[in-house]
């Protein structure tokens, strides 16, 4: 493996050893490292890389471990953490898979239009998917791999911020490497970018004219302006409803129904009522209808019972 490349200053060189701590190290604990240095919080992010490399026992070479204990000491950490990392001079690991299917690219170049063009430095993005997991405690995969490459005039840390927060507001997951234009690149890089597909940023981000809003179309790289419809019904007067005269209704007699006698429960008292005069009824006196009318009530009743 090629050395790490050297930044001018800490959170360059604290960038640089997460660069090259990539596909040995979990994705999601590199993400927040690299918003540690972002946000000034050096000490946090070298600690949490180093504390990583201790739980995953991922070997560094004796340069790396040389480099973790100066980052430990400048960040105002204890550089005796050092010391606990396994070193090893040579050690053999899998070389992770890289491909572009399906469509790595997908969505990337709009999510990346708002900010793309207030970011220093940034020369290209590519996309590629990687296929094999990374860490001890490793992601989902396929997992995005969003490569960036800035001159020498850019911040790498900002820029791995500011874009990795695009991305998480279109709701794209992916893994940022933003890496200086000339510097060596890593196996892990190279193998990367060998599978990678640039994304086209010409013309990605369209103004839009200041006397209208601007909505982005998802999926697409173009802005599509807004008409400023909704203001100018808001100023307008309603009109009025247009109420239709009512037709005149003759009024309908409405026969009034003959009082229905109340249904007793099988538990009712009929005196509680008011049916004082009620009789058990004799059904030999009943006539066929009358004998069916009150076979039909008597199952009524043992349906309710039930």
């Amino acid at each position: 493996m090629s050395d790490v490349a050297t930044g001018d200053g800490l959170p360059d060189r604290l960038h640089d050893i997460l660069l090259r701590m990539a596909g040995r190290v979990d994705d999601d604990a590199l993400t927040s490292a690299r918003e540690l240095v972002a946000i000034a919080e050096s000490d946090r992010a070298v600690e949490l890389l180093i504390g990583c490399l201790i739980a995953g026992g991922v070997p560094v070479t004796p340069a790396e471990n040389g480099q973790l204990r100066a980052l430990l000491d400048q960040s105002r950490s204890d550089p005796s953490l050092a010391d606990r990392l396994k070193v090893r001079d040579t050690w053999y690991a899998p070389p992770h898979r890289f491909t572009y299917e399906p469509d790595a690219g997908a969505g990337v170049g709009a999510a990346l239009a708002p900010v793309v063009d207030f970011l220093i430095g940034v020369q290209s993005v590519s996309a590629v998917w990687r296929v094999t997991p990374a860490g001890a405690t490793p992601g989902a995969v396929p997992q995005r791999v969003v490569l960036v490459e800035i001159g020498p005039d850019g911040f790498a840390p900002a820029t791995a911020y500011r874009i990795g927060q695009a991305l998480e507001v279109a709701g794209i997951r992916a893994v940022v490497e933003v890496l200086k234009s000339g510097a060596d690149r890593s196996d892990y890089h190279q193998l990367a970018a060998s599978d990678a597909k640039p994304i086209n940023l010409s013309g990605q981000h369209v103004a839009t004219p200041s006397t209208s809003g601007g909505r982005r179309a998802k999926g697409s790289a173009s802005v599509v302006p807004i008409k400023p419809v909704a203001h100018a019904q808001a100023k307008a007067e309603p009109a009025p409803p247009v109420v239709e005269p009512a037709e005149a209704v003759e009024p309908v007699a409405v026969e009034k129904s003959a009082p229905q006698p109340p249904v007793l429960e099988p538990s009712a008292d009929p005196s509680a009522l008011g049916l004082v005069d009620y009789k058990p009824i004799a059904e030999d006196k009943l006539s066929d209808v009358e004998r069916d009318l009150l076979r039909q009530l008597h199952e009524e009743l043992a349906q309710r019972e039930q």
